[in-house]
């Protein structure tokens, strides 16, 4: 690998010089020298060696991502907007996946930290509660890791989140299937201890209390975020009167689209359902799926941009801007009793 001395030595020019150049401090230098220098570099094929430079500037301009399941497209579309934004500012992810499981969660910020990183991008696993974040947050402290909580958090201290307004999401969803005649809208939410499912369902509630719909927990199932919860939803609520689901994330709904025609009811025909998340195979679907869309890649982009900042500059403001959802209407969900 081709050094700074070997440059040094092509060029006939000293090796402060040739540093100057390559490390854009070259202010008082010609432009003809900085040229000589750049030629020979290219010439060389240099690249600098990023080990030696995190131990001169103390950044290894690395950020670490954890996210809960690469194989769900909301998280794949997350890391995306990260990485985007991470080449586009000359920075570099590492990506661990928890399995949504907390231990990994703890596992995974100690080699990050291990690894140097200078900050990291955490959404929490599913079976994270208050205390289980808190030993997380604690562990961040004690490394000294600058980290922005991605979507998934509980409230502590000078926390920094990047989030997506769940509640107007839950009220979209909601609210068009009332506009379409429901009143019986069964509800498949997320892991109860989780803060987004939570924010959705309130949104939910806050759309059939402005109806005048009362709120029946006996149509409300507790689901996982994965498709398996979808179909076991079913077998619950086929035991009940609904004309409608509104399920917290698109991986349940393809779930309840299988689990509803095994007991010969059909969507839209029978039964209106409205996912949340507009991942990409929803529009692909034999029934193109009435979802709400979420801008996870900005959100990811606007979360790097921001904790990298942080790093930099050492930004004091730590409140990141929410990012609003919109209803996307599609071909399953239609007016009540229309054929």
């Amino acid at each position: 690998m081709a050094t700074i001395k070997d440059i040094a030595i092509k060029t006939n020019l000293s090796t402060t010089t040739v540093s100057l150049v390559l490390n854009n401090r070259a202010d008082n230098i010609p432009q003809k020298t900085k040229d000589i220098v750049l030629k020979a570099a290219r010439d060389l094929n240099y690249s600098p060696n990023q080990l030696a430079v995190a131990l001169v500037t103390k950044r290894s301009k690395t950020l670490g991502l954890i996210v809960p399941d690469i194989r769900n497209d909301f998280f794949s579309n997350l890391a995306k907007g990260i990485e985007d934004e991470c080449r586009d500012k000359g920075w570099t992810v590492f990506l661990c996946n928890s399995n949504d499981m907390h231990d990994r969660d703890l596992e995974y910020i100690k080699i990050l930290a291990g690894k140097g990183v200078d900050g990291i991008l955490y959404c929490m696993s599913s079976d994270s509660d208050a205390k289980k974040f808190k030993e997380k947050y604690e562990l961040f402290q004690r490394f000294g890791i600058k980290f922005i909580a991605l979507d998934r958090y509980f409230d502590f201290p000078n926390i920094i989140t990047a989030r997506l307004d769940h509640l107007k999401g839950g009220y979209l969803a909601t609210k068009h299937l009332i506009d379409l005649g429901h009143r019986r809208i069964a509800c498949l939410t997320g892991p109860n201890n989780l803060i987004d499912s939570n924010e959705r369902l309130k949104g939910y509630k806050m759309a059939l209390k402005e109806n005048g719909i009362p709120y029946d927990p006996n149509i409300i199932i507790e689901g996982n975020y994965q498709v398996e919860g979808g179909l076991s939803a079913v077998d619950k609520l086929v035991k009940t009167d609904f004309t409608a689901i509104f399920a917290f994330n698109d991986m349940m709904a393809y779930g309840l689209f299988k689990g509803l025609q095994t007991h010969g009811l059909f969507v839209p025909k029978d039964i209106s359902i409205v996912g949340y998340d507009d991942i990409y195979l929803s529009e692909i679907l034999e029934v193109p799926l009435t979802t709400v869309h979420q801008p996870v890649e900005l959100m990811g982009k606007t979360a790097t941009n921001y904790l990298i900042n942080l790093i930099e500059n050492e930004v004091e403001n730590n409140v990141i801007p929410t990012h609003a959802p919109k209803l996307v209407v599609r071909k399953s969900t239609a007016k009540l009793n229309s054929s």
